[in-house]
């Protein structure tokens, strides 16, 4: 049916590009500049500090790493975050939460994150509902590699290894299987049978990922029935979009 997957297609070109983890999703841009906004709350002077970790929300891919942030206060009610490591695998933005000592007991200020964009946009990955072991199923799993024409290597926040997984059509997993999600351009829901580096094999489902939706019906529900994919936007009767991240 044609050529397997580029390797590029599951995210891995992000190590290259920002030598961070090869996962989907986005790296944190920027955090804005804060003031206390809390009564009686005051920050160290000196500085930058590390903000805390446990201060910062986890990235939602698995594998993915949370950024590492500094605060200089710049008086005794304001200051700047800075970048230093931007983290990966957040498909939302996370809340950095800023503490008046980087310490509990003297208030908090909730600075607005920003993710990359543009030209810093992180390469996305093909995401996929799946269940590792006696986990439970997720429609968040990251593909880290295609190992045949229907299984795949797969990173979930249920197993700190990859697990190759079987590629099903259904909704209920059993496990080591998985699920791909196609949308048509009139948003019509497909499961993948097989995909290749330009062509998708498809079967029609609605409520696909646990979702409310309609079956799609721009293409015919057979495992002979062949369309052209893409990330991007769905063209009726002739692409689909594959789910990614």
């Amino acid at each position: 049916m044609g050529r397997p997957l580029n390797k590029k297609f599951f995210a891995n070109t992000n190590l290259r590009l920002f030598g961070t983890a090869n996962v989907g999703g986005e790296s944190v841009a920027s955090v804005a500049a804060v003031t206390t906004g809390v009564s009686g709350m005051t920050y160290l002077t000196g500085g930058p500090y590390t903000i805390l970790a446990a201060d910062i929300t986890a990235p939602q891919i698995a594998g993915g790493a949370k950024p590492v942030l500094t605060f200089q206060p710049t008086s005794a009610t304001a200051g700047t975050v800075a970048v230093v490591s931007a983290g990966s695998g957040y498909t939302s933005t996370p809340t950095v939460t800023v503490r008046g000592s980087l310490a509990a007991g003297t208030g908090t200020a909730t600075p607005a994150a920003t993710l990359t964009s543009g030209n810093a946009l992180r390469q996305n990955g093909i995401k996929c509902e799946v269940q590792v072991g006696a986990g439970s199923e997720l429609t968040t799993g990251d593909i880290l590699k295609q190992v045949n024409g229907r299984s795949y290597k797969v990173q979930t926040t249920d197993s700190s290894t990859a697990t190759v997984c079987k590629l099903v059509t259904t909704e209920a997993k059993d496990a080591n299987q998985m699920s791909i999600k196609a949308t048509d351009s009139d948003g019509g829901t497909y499961f993948v049978a097989k995909l290749t580096a330009r062509k998708v094999v498809l079967v029609s489902a609605a409520n696909v990922h646990l979702t409310t939706s309609t079956a799609g019906a721009q293409f015919v529900s057979t495992t002979t029935t062949i369309a052209k994919w893409t990330f991007g936007s769905a063209v009726a009767n002739t692409t689909v979009t594959i789910e990614n991240q």
